[in-house]
């Protein structure tokens, strides 16, 4: 058995809850290596082996990172194309993502060390971000959502919003989601986006204080490509996939989602079902 540790580099707290499981996984006889940031100088988890980002997933059985969901989301990134799986420990605010508490942290590393976890196949979106004279400006995917973002605070972003090649709609807003059922519960919550259960395949494409009568979420279905066309005459837009490095998209530039990416495997010990989960998040009665 071989596990791999993420932990959000800048919080003590998370450094420790992951310095704590290394040394209780050791004792469960389960290997046992790191990466706990980008940079060179970002702080280590005390006592475990540290390999480079573009190392980390080989040879792993299971990926657990300890933070919020922003940390889950850099494991998910290092982890989506080898198809390790991912389980989080939270020690953010939400996180929808993490499923493990850090109170239950011990149960949760002898299920690992004894190979009891469930898979949970989410998927992402597949993005291209392209120029004006059709050039390849960016790609990527996303397990949250794809954000475009207007870079002008006291102008609109102007986008043309097309389904499967048809025109839905002209958004004149601040910035446009387009999120999986996963990251309903994220930016495109606080967008005033609905609430979507993780097992319903979805898209779901919300704008972002939208100066229009219109200013309702449309689901589309994963296999459906959503496109983005900023319109002329504006101010460069960002295109950024679950808040990583943004790609700069000027007047005339276009983006394509779609929804049917390979999926992030996420891995579950415990039972906790998602209405469940929500309930207890927003302290629902």
């Amino acid at each position: 058995m071989k596990v791999g540790l993420v932990a959000h580099a800048g919080r003590e707290a998370s450094l420790q809850a992951a310095g704590d499981a290394a040394r209780t996984l050791a004792d469960l006889d389960v290997e046992v290596v790191a990466t706990a940031g980008d940079a060179d100088d970002d702080p280590r988890i005390e006592g475990v082996t540290s390999v480079p980002a573009d190392s980390f997933a080989d040879g792993l059985d299971i990926a657990i990172c300890f933070g919020g969901d922003g940390t889950f989301l850099r494991a998910a990134h290092l982890c989506r194309d080898p198809q390790v799986p991912v389980l989080g420990v939270n020690l953010g605010r939400l996180g929808f993502l993490a499923e493990v508490e850090l109170d239950d942290v011990g149960p949760a590393l002898r299920a690992v060390a004894e190979g009891r976890w469930k898979l949970e196949p989410r998927a992402t979106i597949e993005v291209e971000v392209t120029g004006p004279d059709g050039q390849q400006l960016g790609s990527g995917w996303a397990l949250n959502e794809v954000a475009v973002e207007k870079t002008e605070r006291q102008r609109l972003l102007l986008m043309d919003v097309h389904i499967d090649g048809t025109l839905f709609a002209k958004v004149p807003a601040d910035a446009l989601i387009v999120a999986t059922a996963t990251g309903s519960t994220a930016y495109a919550l606080s967008a005033g986006g609905p609430i979507v259960s993780p097992h319903l395949s979805a898209v779901l494409v919300v704008p972002v204080a939208p100066h229009s009568l219109f200013d309702r979420t449309f689901v589309a279905a994963p296999h459906e490509t959503v496109r983005v066309d900023l319109l002329p005459d504006q101010a460069v837009a960002l295109v950024s996939c679950d808040g990583r490095e943004p790609v700069a998209a000027g007047p005339g530039s276009y983006v394509t989602a779609r929804g049917d990416g390979r999926p992030v495997q996420l891995a579950r010990v415990g039972v906790t079902d998602f209405p469940t989960l929500v309930r207890r998040k927003f302290g629902l009665r």
